[in-house]
């Protein structure tokens, strides 16, 4: 092999490592990015409040036969969720037979004595809230029916199982975003309600003889509303809508079968604005 082939393969042989080094060069270059995500959950809660300072429990003494009572209470939203339904339910316990005649009663029928006289919520309306009566014209609805779950005096859109609704979800056209106890704009529901202890001038036996009724003197019993704050369906936010607040609180179809706009809110545009993507 003469001088000039073998400078000739030195050279070839330099661009080959050439080659190499710039391929190993190329290859370290590398990007990244990262997309920040936080997701937030809301607060559902229901505050049963007074309404102007005037007690909301029924706990008396000392009742007869004839007396009535009539409380109302609140039915606050105080957290950043809208409440879809507010649900009652009524347990009874502590019963104390006080009858010294012999003839005993027992908590069943001492609860049958009072009636309720009407259970009103407000009616949702886009100018005024009138109070609807949750139990059926003509019908009484006595304690006893609601410690058993008897809710067949009470009307069908006041009913969710064997549970009240005190929230009504029927309201008038317009008035669809105060479904329930919305957030924004706030919204306050009162429930009023008057019981009886029913006056009953049945007889044991004959024109002169003690009342049936004489077998409840001196029983007491405690009674409990139980109310549950329920949440609205799942809201869908599409890609389209932007990031920032979810609209929750004002939520008030999100029923299975109607989806409201998500309505999300990014706080600032760029410019320190306040932006609403619909």
């Amino acid at each position: 092999m003469g001088i000039k082939s073998k400078l000739a393969m030195g050279v070839m042989t330099g661009a080959l490592g050439l080659s190499l080094v710039g391929g190993g060069t190329w290859a370290a270059y590398n990007d990244t990015a990262t997309i920040n995500n936080t997701f937030a959950s809301g607060e559902l809660d229901l505050v049963v409040g007074k309404s102007s300072n005037k007690p909301i429990s029924f706990d008396l003494s000392n009742l007869k036969p004839g007396d009535n009572i009539q409380r109302i209470f609140k039915l606050n939203n105080a957290g950043s969720l809208a409440i879809k339904e507010v649900l009652l339910d009524v347990t009874a316990d502590n019963f104390v037979d006080g009858s010294e005649d012999g003839r005993d009663s027992y908590l069943q029928g001492f609860l049958g004595q009072f009636e309720v006289d009407f259970m009103q919520v407000d009616g949702e309306s886009s100018q005024w809230e009138p109070r609807n009566n949750v139990v059926m014209n003509n019908e009484k609805l006595t304690l006893q029916d609601l410690v058993n779950n008897d809710l067949s005096k009470v009307k069908p859109a006041y009913k969710n199982g064997d549970r009240i609704n005190l929230a009504p979800l029927t309201v008038a056209p317009g008035a669809e975003v105060e479904k329930g106890l919305p957030v924004d704009p706030a919204d306050t529901d009162e429930v009023f309600i008057q019981i009886t202890f029913k006056d009953d001038d049945t007889r044991v036996a004959g024109p002169n003889s003690e009342f049936v009724q004489n077998k409840f003197m001196n029983d007491s019993a405690k009674f409990y509303f139980n109310l549950e704050a329920t949440q609205w369906d799942g809201v869908h936010v599409d890609t389209p809508n932007g990031n920032g607040e979810v609209n929750n609180g004002v939520q008030g179809s999100a029923d299975g079968s109607n989806m409201p706009s998500p309505i999300t809110k990014s706080k600032d545009n760029g410019n320190g604005d306040e932006v609403v993507d619909n």
